[in-house]
C-alpha cells in the first residue's frame, strides 16, 4: 500500500492524516479522496468524504471507505459501482471489495442499463459478485421492469461477463390451439467446461406439465448431445408421452470413427400435438443407427446397424423401411497415371415383421482408363456387378437363393474452354460440355425382392449416373447417351463464382425393360431436359433456379426458384417457388428487416397453390434496447398430416445480463425454408 497526498499531518507515532488530493495505491487498484487517516496499530485507512476506487474489473464511487490492509479488504459506505466486464452498474448501502476479486453488497440495486435509461433493476437484500468466476449470487431478490415487479425469488444467480454461466435463459410465453397457454422457462447448467445441461419446465394449460432437457458433452475424441422431453400425464389423452433424441461421435486415432443416433417417440401424434412448426409436425420416420468405420487413404470399411420408427399411421406395414442388422460396406479407389480401379461391396441383412427378409450381397468392380490433357478428359470404363440374395419368408414357389451378374460399359468425356469476359476482361467465362455413354444388358429381375430401391428424382446428379434406380435391387438395362453443357462466370480478382448454369438431357437408344414391381419400364426416347442456374452478381443479390421440361409433351415436370436480397448482414428479403407435376405447387415469402434503430420485423408466408390454402405463416416483431429485448411472434401452420392447422402467439422478454436468448425468431426460417441461413447465427456457444 502506497499513500500520496498534498499534505500529511503526523499527530503521533501511530496515526497520520492525509489531505489535498489523496491517492492510495493498493494491489492493482487506486483509491482517491480528499481526506484519509491511517491507523498503524490496526493497519487501516479511514477515507472520509467522496471516494473513488478503480481497478481493471470495477469502479466504485462512495461517500466514505475503510481500507483494511491485514484483511486485504476495502469497505465502502453508500456506494455506487460499475462492472467493466459486462458492463453493469448499481448501488448499495454497503459494499465490501476483497483481494480475491469478490464484491459483497447489501441493500442493492443492480442493472445493465445506462444511468439515463434504467428499464429494469434487480433489487436484492444482498449480492455476492465473483469477478474471477464471472457470476453473481443474490438473496432476497425482486425484479422490476419499468417499475413493475415481475418476479420474487429467495435466491438467484446471474452472469457478470461473457463466460458461460448457470442461469435462466429467456422465458417463452405462447398461446397455441393444441396446447393452450404454453409457458417454458429454460435454465442452463454449466456443469463443467466440457459438458452442460439445459432444463426447461414447460406448462401447457391443455396438456399439463412437461420437462424438456438438452445435455451436451465434448471429450478429447468424442462429442454428443442428448435431448429429452417428458410429459408424465397428458390431460387430454390421459397417458404419458415422451421423446428422446441422442447423437454421438467418437474418433479413435486418425482412422476409426464411431457414429450413433437414436430417436424415439412415445406415439404417432406426438409432434402433431406438441410440436411448434410445420417441419417438425411433418416427420414420418425417426432414424436410429450405430456406425463403426475405418477410413484409410484409398479405402474404407463401414458397418451399420439401423432401423426406423415409423410415426405416420397411414403408411402400411408393407411399405415401411427394413432394418439393417447389420450393413457392411467396403469402398476402395486406386488411381494410377492412366489406369484406375474402383471397388464397392455391400453385405446387408434386411429384417422386418412382414414380407420377405434376408441377406443381400452386392459388389461392383470397375476398371477405367484415365486419358486427360489440359482442358479435356476421356474415361472409358468396364465394370461387373454381382448381386446375391439368401432369402427367408418368401412366397410359395419363389426361390430362396437368387443371383444376378451384369457387365457394364461406359465412356465419360468432357471439355473445358475458357475466355476473358467483361468490359475490362476482369472475368473468366468457361464452357464445359460433357458426354456420358452407358451400356447395361438386359437380365430378367422380376423375381428379386425390393428392399431399399427407388426411382430418384431426375436432376443433374441423376443425369450423369449410370443407373436409373437408387439401390441394387433393380439394375435397368440401357443403351443411353447423357449430354450436358455448363458455363461459369468467375471473378478474376477474387476467384468468386458469379454465375453457374447447366443444361442437359439423356437420350435412350433402346427401350428399357426393367422396372419396379409397381412401376413400368422406361420406353421413352429421351429424358426430360434439366436445367439449373445459380446467379451471384453481387453479395447482395442471389438467384437459384432449377427446371425440368418434357420436350415430347411440352410439360413442366419440376421447377424451383429462390431469390434473395441481402443488402446488409442483418436484413433479408426472399421469394421462393416450388413445383412438382401432380404433387405440389408452393410459393413462399420471407423477410427479416430492421425498422429504425431498435425495431425489426421477421415474417414468412408459405402457400400451397395446389390446395389453395396457406401451409405456414408467421410474423414477428422485435424491439431491442441497450439492456433489454422483447419479441412477439404470431404463427399459423399445418400441424397434422390430415391438414389441420394450429395457431400460436409467442412472447419473449430478455433482460440482458440476467437472461440469455434461448432462440431468436429467425430460427423459424432455418426450419421452414430450404437453404435459409440464420442471420443471427448460433445464439448459444
Amino acid at each position: 500500500m502506497i499513500i500520496s497526498a498534498g499534505r500529511i499531518d503526523i499527530a503521533g507515532g501511530d496515526t497520520a492524516d492525509f489531505s489535498e488530493q489523496v491517492e492510495i495505491r493498493y494491489g492493482d487498484g487506486s483509491l482517491s479522496a480528499e481526506r484519509a487517516s491511517y491507523d498503524r496499530d490496526n493497519e487501516t485507512v479511514q477515507v472520509i468524504g467522496r471516494t473513488t476506487y478503480r481497478d481493471s474489473d470495477v469502479n466504485v464511487f462512495a461517500e466514505g471507505a475503510e481500507l483494511r490492509a491485514d484483511a486485504e479488504q476495502i469497505f465502502f459506505d453508500r456506494a455506487g459501482f460499475e462492472l467493466l466486464t459486462r458492463p453493469a452498474r448499481g448501488s448499495a448501502d454497503d459494499l465490501l471489495l476483497s483481494a480475491d476479486n469478490t464484491v459483497e453488497l447489501a441493500a442493492v440495486n443492480f442493472t445493465t442499463c445506462p444511468a439515463d435509461g434504467v428499464a429494469w433493476e434487480l433489487l436484492a437484500r444482498e449480492i455476492l459478485l465473483d469477478v474471477d468466476r464471472g457470476f453473481g449470487t443474490a438473496r432476497g431478490v425482486k425484479f422490476e421492469f419499468r417499475g413493475v415487479p415481475l418476479l420474487y425469488a429467495p435466491y438467484f444467480t446471474f452472469p457478470i461477463d461473457d463466460r458461460r454461466k448457470s442461469g435462466f435463459l429467456t422465458p417463452q410465453l405462447a398461446e397455441r390451439d393444441r396446447t393452450g397457454l404454453d409457458i417454458g422457462i429454460p435454465y442452463y447448467l454449466n456443469l463443467a467446461p466440457n459438458y452442460d445441461l439445459t432444463l426447461q419446465p414447460r406448462y401447457m394449460s391443455e396438456r399439463g406439465m412437461q420437462l424438456n432437457g438438452d445435455f451436451r458433452y465434448l471429450m478429447p475424441r468424442s462429442t454428443g448431445q442428448l435431448g429429452f422431453e417428458f410429459l408424465p400425464d397428458d390431460s387430454q389423452l390421459d397417458r404419458t408421452r415422451r421423446y428422446v433424441n441422442f447423437a454421438h461421435e467418437t474418433l479413435f486415432g486418425r482412422n476409426w470413427q464411431l457414429l450413433a443416433g437414436i430417436a424415439e417417440v412415445s406415439d404417432d401424434t406426438y409432434f402433431e400435438d406438441l410440436g411448434d412448426s410445420l417441419s417438425i409436425t411433418s416427420q414420418t420416420h425417426l432414424n436410429r443407427f450405430f456406425d463403426l468405420g475405418f477410413y484409410a487413404d484409398n479405402w474404407s470399411l463401414r458397418s451399420r446397424f439401423q432401423n426406423y420408427q415409423t410415426i405416420d399411421a397411414l403408411i402400411e406395414s408393407t411399405n415401411r423401411p427394413y432394418e439393417r442388422v447389420p450393413q457392411i460396406v467396403f469402398d476402395g479407389r486406386w488411381a494410377g497415371r492412366v489406369v484406375g480401379f474402383e471397388s464397392t461391396t455391400e453385405l446387408v441383412n434386411f429384417d422386418r415383421d412382414i414380407g420377405t427378409t434376408g441377406w443381400r450381397f452386392d459388389s461392383t468392380q470397375e476398371m477405367s482408363l484415365m486419358l486427360a490433357r489440359a482442358g479435356m478428359y476421356l474415361t472409358p470404363a468396364v465394370a461387373y456387378r454381382q448381386t446375391n440374395y439368401w432369402l427367408d419368408d418368401t412366397a410359395p414357389g419363389e426361390p430362396g437363393d437368387i443371383k444376378r451378374g451384369l457387365p457394364i460399359a461406359s465412356i465419360d468425356s468432357g471439355l473445358t474452354f475458357e475466355r476473358s469476359a467483361g468490359a475490362d476482361g476482369g472475368f473468366i467465362q468457361t464452357l464445359e460440355p460433357r458426354l456420358l455413354y452407358v451400356h447395361v444388358p438386359f437380365e430378367d429381375q422380376a423375381n428379386l425382392p425390393v428392399f431399399d430401391t427407388i426411382v430418384p428424382d431426375f436432376n443433374l446428379v441423376q443425369l450423369f449416373r449410370k443407373y436409373r434406380f437408387s439401390g441394387p435391387d433393380r439394375i435397368a438395362d440401357t443403351e443411353q447417351v447423357s449430354f450436358g453443357v455448363s458455363t461459369r462466370l468467375i471473378d478474376g480478382a477474387t476467384g468468386q463464382e458469379r454465375l453457374r448454369a447447366t443444361l442437359g438431357q439423356t437420350r435412350y437408344l433402346e427401350a428399357q425393360n426393367v422396372s419396379l414391381p409397381d412401376g413400368r419400364a422406361n420406353d421413352a426416347d429421351a429424358s426430360d431436359y434439366v436445367a439449373e442456374m445459380a446467379l451471384r452478381l453481387s453479395d447482395t443479390w442471389n438467384l437459384d433456379f432449377g427446371y425440368q421440361w418434357n420436350s415430347e409433351t411440352e410439360d413442366t415436370a419440376r421447377a424451383e426458384t429462390r431469390f434473395e436480397f441481402r443488402p446488409q448482414a442483418d436484413r433479408l428479403f426472399g421469394i421462393g417457388y416450388r413445383y412438382r407435376r401432380s404433387l405440389l405447387e408452393q410459393g413462399d415469402l420471407s423477410m427479416v428487416w430492421p425498422i429504425g434503430e431498435r425495431w425489426r420485423v421477421i415474417g414468412h408466408y408459405s402457400y400451397s397453390l395446389l390446395e389453395e390454402e396457406p401451409l405456414e405463416q408467421f410474423v414477428g416483431w422485435e424491439y431491442e434496447a441497450c439492456c433489454w429485448r422483447i419479441r412477439l411472434v404470431g404463427r399459423r401452420y399445418v400441424s397434422s398430416r390430415t391438414g389441420e392447422t394450429d395457431s400460436a402467439i409467442t412472447i419473449q422478454l430478455e433482460l440482458k445480463g440476467l437472461t440469455e436468448s434461448s432462440g431468436a425468431p429467425e430460427e423459424l426460417l432455418d426450419r421452414g425454408i430450404l437453404g435459409y441461413r440464420s442471420i443471427a447465427g448460433s445464439t448459444f456457444q
